[in-house]
């Protein structure tokens, strides 16, 4: 065990304690203060957040890029506090954060018996939201996650996720696991917007093509389960609106090439739209463009 990661999980732990002696309202309010001078004062990122939001809405202008990056860093700090926090949530509190929309689109794409992918994003509080699902609907999600470096921290991680029944999916080992989960009947919780390498399938994203992770399509079409999009979106209060959208595919009956690409645009369009509506709430700090030019070809406009 390297010196390094001991000295960062007894970081991590020390913090968690501190933030846990709080109110879950406090942990809040210290995490969006958090997010918010991170932005303003440290740099962290903040050129690669202004550049994809620059990319992503050109018709905006620099005031309006500055305010949405500054409300993406406060996302994400007030979710890293909730995920410190998270030990000391109880089912209640629990059920209480996350309101669903259309909670019968999940329940009837489960009882189907073909298992169900639920595909969100880095987007309001994407940790919180599986333990959620295991709360609401009363099954667990095996939720595909990378192996952090630090062993230590990623345990206390899985930890945190574990809690009420979920399940982790190490990314590294997730082809065969995710093909047996859904065999089985099972959910799988598959957070599907960061970059993929540059020899994959091409889809639109804000008005760029990228190169774009095909997974959720795959095990979808491959297996016959139904595929459902949920977005947990942070109200005013501190709780969060979950919206529910399954993502059409009855048109593709078909294993094949063709249809895995349609299916992927479906869901990449679904999760633009959604980006779109609540921009403050996807997490801007991924290098999603990086496989694409600095410069674009399309015109930004200042107002």
């Amino acid at each position: 065990m390297k010196l390094g990661h001991i000295v960062e999980y007894v970081a991590f732990q020390t913090t968690a304690f501190l933030v846990m002696l709080l109110p879950l309202s406090g942990a809040r309010w210290l995490g969006r203060n958090l997010g918010a001078f991170v932005f303003d004062f440290t740099g962290y990122r903040k050129e690669v957040t202004l550049g994809n939001l620059r990319r992503a809405f050109p018709e905006k202008s620099d005031d309006e890029i500055a305010q949405i990056a500054r409300g993406a860093y406060k996302n994400v700090g007030i979710t890293l506090f909730e995920i410190l926090w998270y030990p000391r949530m109880s089912r209640e509190q629990v059920s209480e954060s996350m309101h669903f929309d259309h909670p019968d689109v999940v329940r009837n794409a489960y009882k189907k018996g073909k298992g169900l992918l639920i595909l969100t994003a880095h987007f309001g509080n994407w940790e919180l939201l599986g333990g959620c699902l295991v709360v609401e609907f009363g099954f667990p999600v095996a939720g595909i996650a990378r192996t952090q470096a630090n062993r230590l921290v990623d345990r206390s991680l899985n930890e945190r996720r574990l809690r009420f029944g979920n399940k982790v999916i190490p990314m590294e080992t997730s082809l065969r696991e995710v093909m047996r989960a859904l065999r089985a009947g099972e959910a799988v919780g598959i957070v599907a917007d960061q970059a993929a390498p540059k020899e994959n399938v091409q889809i639109e994203f804000f008005g760029t093509k990228l190169p774009t992770h095909q997974g959720p399509s795959v095990f979808s079409l491959k297996m016959g389960s139904p595929l459902v999009a949920v977005f947990s979106v942070r109200r005013p209060d501190g709780s969060y609106d979950a919206y529910v959208e399954e993502v059409p595919s009855a048109d593709l009956k078909e294993y094949n090439d063709e249809n895995v690409t349609e299916l992927t645009r479906r869901h990449v369009k679904i999760t633009e739209d959604f980006i779109r509506r609540f921009p403050d709430q996807w997490m801007w700090m991924h290098k999603r463009w990086k496989h694409v030019p600095p410069e674009s070809d399309r015109t930004r406009k200042n107002s």
